[in-house]
């Protein structure tokens, strides 16, 4: 085990870029500590397992891929700004060319070639970017607007693996709460059937009363085997969502001090359409820049014949350079339509975002609300526990009398577990509820 960490530590080393690889090895590492902690001591916190479920998630090596995509993407938005380097060439023949000899005839003393009907060029052609309009600059808000909007996304879904983590972890700690009043309840029914059978023994106490409190006995056995499957069924998923193996004797830490208070986190999911309305600006943007003229320089370097001097039939090197602007003026209203269908669109994501708020203020509420109904509960859970303590001892002391039967005290022994039961049970939905509370408010 400690080899596969090993490796795995060095492989992700390799795969993350320098300047951000330092600090995800820090927290893969102090995530790694948690863990062997944990498991050191045969113990399991819900804060050690949201964590190394959050840094270990295939979710967070995908936050890795979108920060590398981005770096090349805006390499290529920068490339605008590069002068545009083309190699070209020719060759052509002409069925005739200009033929001065016409145009002259025979008035001058000289005679003037005319122009090769073969004609040959290699030239390279340079164009550099002067003015663009803002063009590049608005690309470069979108690119970092739409990265900005994977992240935040990302963040999104680590929050769901969170929220899939709280619920398994409670779940599980439920199931070993119940494991141990069920134990217990087990090796209380033994010492008492143990002074049953003494009473059968000297015939105080009907022997159908021991044969009923071993059948109680293995009903219970029989949910304890139930609680087992369930448990080690949660422990995988567990182990599944922390990417680790789980020991399945290990002991689940109930958490204490939990303080759900009204003040609110930012949500992954409203800094993402906080992004989006950016990309949506930034693209506003980008449509005014086709608006303005493109300024540009232009050079071209060629070989061949003829060149620029028609006269001259030899082969040559001859160039050209110059500036030149690039304007479309008249686009029919597109850019206007353009900029009105982007501004629909952000007021699209307002509505989606007060629509998330509402949804997120009705789960904030319900959670707020199971956290004090889990309270009342558990005070009157508690009066319940006792009473039916003090109803089970009473029967007990009648069973051992032998005014009632074995049946009977097994139905009061039976109400005591379930009033025991059930306060565990509203405890553990109390501090689920209060983790749940902060997962929504963004504090986790």
């Amino acid at each position: 085990m400690k080899k596969e960490r090993k490796r795995y530590l060095i492989l992700l080393s390799i795969q993350l870029k320098p300047d951000m690889k330092n600090i995800y090895l820090i927290i893969i590492g102090a995530a790694f500590s948690l863990m062997l902690h944990a498991q050191g001591s045969d113990t399991l916190k819900i804060e050690d397992c949201i964590g190394i479920a959050g840094n270990r998630s295939p979710v967070s090596r995908q936050r890795v891929l979108y920060d590398e995509a981005f770096k090349y993407k805006m390499k290529n938005v920068n490339i605008n700004w590069y002068p545009s380097v083309g190699l070209n060439a020719q060759a052509v023949y002409n069925s005739e060319a200009i033929d001065f000899s016409e145009i002259i005839g025979g008035s001058l003393p000289i005679s003037i070639h005319s122009l090769p009907q073969d004609q040959y060029k290699v030239w390279v052609e340079i164009n550099q970017q002067i003015f663009d309009g803002g063009t590049t600059k608005a690309l470069k808000g979108m690119e970092k607007a739409g990265h900005e909007v994977e992240i935040q996304q990302t963040m999104a879904d680590l929050l769901s693996v969170r929220q899939q983590v709280t619920q398994i972890y409670f779940s599980l700690l439920l199931t070993q709460k119940s494991a141990e009043i069920l134990h217990i309840s087990v090796n209380d029914l033994v010492e008492k059937k143990n002074v049953v059978q003494s009473g059968v023994k000297y015939g105080v106490v009907p022997g159908e009363n021991l044969l009923a409190m071993d059948a109680e006995e293995i009903a219970l056995q029989q949910k304890l085997t139930e609680l087992d499957l369930s448990r080690d069924q949660f422990i995988h998923i567990l182990s599944i969502l922390m990417d680790t193996t789980i020991q399945s004797g290990v002991k689940l830490v109930e958490p204490v001090g939990i303080t759900a208070t009204d003040e609110n986190g930012i949500r992954p999911e409203i800094k993402a359409m906080e992004q989006q309305k950016d990309l949506l600006l930034a693209n506003q943007k980008l449509v005014t820049s086709g608006d303005y003229p493109k300024l540009f320089a232009f050079s071209q370097v060629a070989y061949g014949r003829p060149g620029y001097n028609m006269l001259s039939r030899d082969f040559h090197t001859f160039y050209s350079v110059g500036v030149g602007m690039k304007w479309n003026f008249l686009n029919y209203g597109d850019h206007k339509r353009q900029k009105k269908i982007l501004e629909i669109q952000k007021g699209i994501i307002d509505v989606k975002r007060d629509n998330f708020n509402d949804q997120l203020e009705i789960q904030l509420q319900m959670e707020k609300t199971n956290i004090s109904k889990y309270e009342a509960l558990m005070l009157q859970d508690a009066e319940i526990v006792k009473l039916r303590k003090a109803i089970a001892e009473r029967s007990l002391s009648k069973l051992n009398n032998g005014s009632i039967t074995s049946t009977d005290y097994l139905t009061d022994m039976n109400a005591e577990i379930q009033a025991k039961l059930q306060y565990e049970q509203h405890k553990v939905m109390k501090l689920q509820s209060a983790f749940n509370y902060l997962l929504l408010q963004g504090k986790l």
